[in-house]
């Protein structure tokens, strides 16, 4: 498994479909802005662990879920590769095969569960690229820009999730 950047804020370290690609603009696009927005609601939303769910809310819920997963499988038909990466508050470091320049400008596209078409768009500036002692590059990004007040509670709260899904895991 090639190394990981270390990361200065609370992470996650997974194998999502993820893909960085230089940025044309400032900012993401609106379209993609909106498409984060509303899937990081989707994310963020509250997990209730209790066993006595309603029966009928849990099939809406499933209904719901096929629904928004086939509008997405239309939208997003081919996904980029699965790409080891450790996801944090306000970086994102990943393996990557091709250097990157710091200061660089990127725009990584990263499905945060590998068998769903849920996708988030983050604009993200290179921070650090240096060669992996197993080969390719260890990249480190700065995402701190890339998200508004509303957004990054839920990004935050997505991010803390899994971050202490994966100290539990341990």
């Amino acid at each position: 498994m090639p190394p990981l950047p270390t990361l200065e804020t609370a992470s996650f370290d997974a194998e999502l479909p993820f893909i960085a690609a230089p940025m044309s603009g400032e900012t993401c696009s609106p379209q993609h802005l909106r498409e984060t927005r509303l899937a990081l609601r989707v994310l963020a939303a509250p997990v209730d662990s209790a066993e006595n769910i309603d029966p009928l809310l849990q099939r809406l819920e499933a209904k719901l879920d096929l629904a928004l997963e086939v509008s997405l499988l239309s939208r997003y038909p081919k996904r980029p590769p699965l790409t080891l990466c450790r996801v944090g508050l306000e970086e994102i470091g990943w393996h990557a095969d091709y250097p990157f320049e710091a200061g660089e400008k990127l725009e990584l596209t990263l499905f945060p569960h590998p068998d769903s078409s849920l996708v988030l768009h983050i604009a993200a500036i290179v921070q650090q690229c240096a060669p992996a002692s197993g080969g390719g590059f260890q990249v480190a990004a700065d995402i701190r820009h890339a998200f508004n007040e509303f957004t990054h509670g839920l990004w935050e709260k997505w991010v803390f999730r899994r971050h202490r899904r994966m100290i539990l895991e341990r």
